[in-house]
C-alpha cells in the first residue's frame, strides 16, 4: 500500500508539474502580448491626438468660404480619427480578455494545488482506515476463536474459613482450614453444554501450590497440580459455582494467595486472596 501511495503521489506531482509548466508558458505569452498591446495603444493614442490637433488647426484656418476640396479633406480626417478610436476600443477589449485569461490561469493553479492536497489527504485516510480494518478483523477473528475454545470465569472471589469444633475450641487454633472460592462461568452459546471439569489451584505466598491430596492431571509432558476439583453442569448460560479448598497446615501462612481457575489446562480466571 505504501508503494501505491508513492506511485499516486508521483503521478499527481508529474501532472501538476506539466500543467504548471504549460500554464507558465501561456501566462508568459499573454504578458508579452499584453505589453505589446499597451505600447501599441499608447502609440495610437499619440497618433490620434496628433490627428485631432490637425483637425483643430484646419478648422481654425477655415474661412467662412471653405472650398469643397478642403471640406473633403476634413471629412476624411474625421473619418480616420473615428477609425483610430474604434481600433483603440478593440485594443482595450483585448486587454480585458487578457485579464480574464490571467484570472482563469490563476483559478486553474489554485484548483490543481487543492486537488493535489486532497489526493494526499485521501490516500492517508485510506491507509489509516485499512490499518484499522485489519486490526478490527484480527480482533474479531481472535475473539471468535477464544469464544469457541475457552470458558471464562468471572467475579472470582475467595475468603478464609475456620471450622468450629470442640477440638478447635480446646486448641484455640487460629489458622484457617479452608478457602471458599466462588466464581461465575460466563454464558456462551458457542461452547457445548454438559459437565465441565473445573480445577481450582491455590498458591501460597511462598509460591507453593496447596494440594492436600496431591491431586493433579497430566497430558503428555504437561502436568497441572491443583487444589480442588468441581464438576459443573454447564448449559451455555451464566452459572455460579462455589467450592471449598482444604488447606495444608504447614503451607498455611499469612500473606497473599493466588487463586487460579482452570478448565482442563486452560486458565479461565484468577484472583488474589490476602490472609492476615
Amino acid at each position: 500500500m505504501t508503494l501505491n501511495k508513492k506511485n499516486i503521489l508521483k503521478i499527481s506531482m508529474a501532472i501538476f508539474t506539466v500543467i504548471v509548466f504549460f500554464s507558465f508558458l501561456g501566462y508568459h505569452d499573454i504578458c508579452v502580448k499584453h505589453e505589446a498591446y499597451i505600447e501599441r495603444a499608447e502609440t495610437e493614442n499619440k497618433l490620434l491626438q496628433n490627428q485631432f490637433d490637425e483637425i483643430l488647426k484646419k478648422y481654425d484656418s477655415l474661412n467662412s468660404t471653405i472650398e469643397e476640396a478642403e471640406l473633403i479633406e476634413v471629412e476624411e480626417a474625421i473619418k480616420s480619427a473615428i477609425e483610430s478610436s474604434n481600433n483603440f476600443e478593440n485594443n482595450f477589449d483585448a486587454k480585458n480578455e487578457n485579464k480574464s485569461l490571467e484570472s482563469q490561469i490563476e483559478r486553474l493553479k489554485n484548483a490543481i494545488s487543492e486537488d493535489s492536497e486532497n489526493i494526499v489527504e485521501i490516500n492517508d485516510r485510506i491507509q489509516n482506515n485499512k490499518k484499522s480494518l485489519d486490526q478490527l478483523e484480527s480482533i474479531k477473528s481472535n475473539d471468535k476463536r477464544i469464544r469457541h475454545d475457552k470458558l471464562s470465569a468471572l467475579n472470582v472471589t475467595a475468603r478464609g474459613v475456620k471450622i468450629l469444633s470442640d477440638l478447635y475450641a480446646k486448641k484455640r487454633e487460629r489458622k484457617i482450614q479452608q478457602i471458599r472460592v466462588c466464581f461465575t462461568l460466563q454464558g456462551n452459546e458457542f461452547i457445548r453444554q454438559g459437565n465441565k471439569d473445573i480445577y481450582i489451584q491455590v498458591v501460597n505466598p511462598k509460591n507453593q501450590i496447596i494440594s492436600a491430596e496431591d491431586t493433579s492431571i497430566a497430558l503428555n509432558d504437561i502436568k497441572l497440580l491443583y487444589s480442588a476439583k468441581v464438576d459443573a453442569l454447564y448449559n451455555q448460560k451464566d452459572l455460579d459455582v462455589c467450592a471449598y479448598v482444604n488447606l495444608e497446615s504447614n503451607k498455611t501462612i499469612k500473606g497473599k494467595y493466588i487463586i487460579n481457575i482452570y478448565n482442563s489446562f486452560s486458565k479461565i480466571g484468577s484472583t488474589i486472596f490476602e490472609y492476615e
